[in-house]
């Protein structure tokens, strides 16, 4: 029998978060930088300067991440005084200006980090995955892994309640994959207890989406932090990111993604679209290949209420640019990460059948 090690994070909610900072922190050192997206910076500064006014730890200084989690944005940082000075990292921001602060974290011999998300898209700030892309912000083939996630995560619900809620809504979309690809892609297999644990859990990154997103919407666009929203910013933050942390790399996506890879062969897509938005639609098509017509009616329903897309049109692709999508989906891991193999027709008649079915119910 093998062994392993699982570890988990911990985490803090509420319009309150950060005055657990120094509390949870001080174990760790008593001087920190702070690294993030510009306006995540100007959104947090003034609560974590207020949280620590107090306290006996240091803020060496506000850094800007450098806009693209890049290994050349890391190593820069890495030059910086005030990181090398620094006893632990505060990641402020989204996933990608978290991701960068997890390369530079386990580059330096994993030097305590501490997530602070501002918006509420992607589970970066609980997952140990770092997804890093080119400076020009093509995504690279290789991830940063490290088992050990961010020490402990401050969701300020008040923060992300101010942020644009179209950032929450890509999220929405991009979590409700989470239980429907890793279903799919670990049927029939023998799971270990970790992947069983983790596929389990996965239908929390669904139902809580259906019963509190609508109301979660209407209040971040009030910038109102309300039950909802936090119920909200804890499926997409923290259940999304614990399925991520539980099970294997072949559980955590499927024919939505692969499918979301095939729609950024358009040129329209990387312009005008997010990448949660156009997953969400990838869900769909996946309900209708795999036979889910019941779950298809719910997910619908559903994405009308939000304005999730739910046809071709809503993401501006035709029938005559499906080549190159196809062609790309087709190409990438996660199209073989489910029980049968997929063929460029199955993956064709159920768009083509997606929209037949949209036809049908807006007549």
């Amino acid at each position: 029998m093998s062994s392993y090690t699982q570890f988990l994070p911990s985490y803090t909610v509420g319009s309150e978060a950060y005055g657990r900072i120094s509390d949870v922190c001080r174990p760790y050192g008593k001087k920190a930088v702070v690294i993030g997206g510009k306006r995540a910076l100007t959104a947090a500064k003034s609560e974590i300067e207020a949280a620590l006014k107090d306290s006996d730890i240091q803020i060496l200084g506000f850094l800007w991440y450098g806009g693209e989690a890049s290994f050349e944005n890391g190593d820069m940082l890495m030059l910086n005084n005030a990181v090398q000075e620094a006893d632990m990292i505060f990641a402020v921001g989204g996933g990608k200006a978290i991701d960068c602060c997890k390369y530079v974290s386990y580059s330096l011999g994993n030097k305590p980090l501490f997530t602070f998300p501002t918006i509420a898209s992607t589970c970066a700030a609980i997952s140990s995955v770092a997804v890093i892309y080119y400076p020009n912000g093509l995504m690279r083939e290789t991830y940063q892994f490290d088992k050990r996630p961010a020490k402990h995560v401050f969701i300020n619900t008040n923060i992300i309640a101010q942020a644009p809620a179209v950032y929450l809504w890509a999220g929405i979309g991009d979590t409700i994959a989470k239980h429907f690809e890793s279903s799919l892609a670990s049927r029939g297999k023998e799971l270990s207890h970790a992947d069983a644990l983790g596929v389990t859990m996965g239908v929390q990154t669904y139902l809580p989406l259906i019963e509190f997103g609508e109301k979660a919407m209407e209040d971040c666009k009030k910038n109102m932090p309300s039950y909802e929203l936090e119920q909200i910013c804890l499926c997409n933050l923290v259940t999304s990111g614990l399925v991520s942390k539980f099970v294997d790399y072949a559980y955590n996506g499927s024919l939505a993604h692969a499918l979301f890879y095939g729609f950024t062969a358009l040129p329209q897509i990387e312009k005008n679209h997010l990448h949660g938005e156009v997953v969400s639609y990838g869900v769909l098509v996946l309900l209708i290949c795999d036979g889910q017509y019941d779950k298809l009616e719910e997910l619908y329903d559903f994405y009308k209420k939000i304005k999730l897309p739910t046809k071709l049109k809503d993401i501006e692709v035709s029938f005559e640019e499906l080549g190159p999508v196809m062609e790309k989906a087709l190409s990438v891991g996660e199209i073989k990460h489910v029980p049968y193999e997929i063929s460029g027709e199955m993956l064709y008649n159920s768009i083509k059948e997606l929209e037949k079915y949209n036809e049908e119910r807006e007549q």
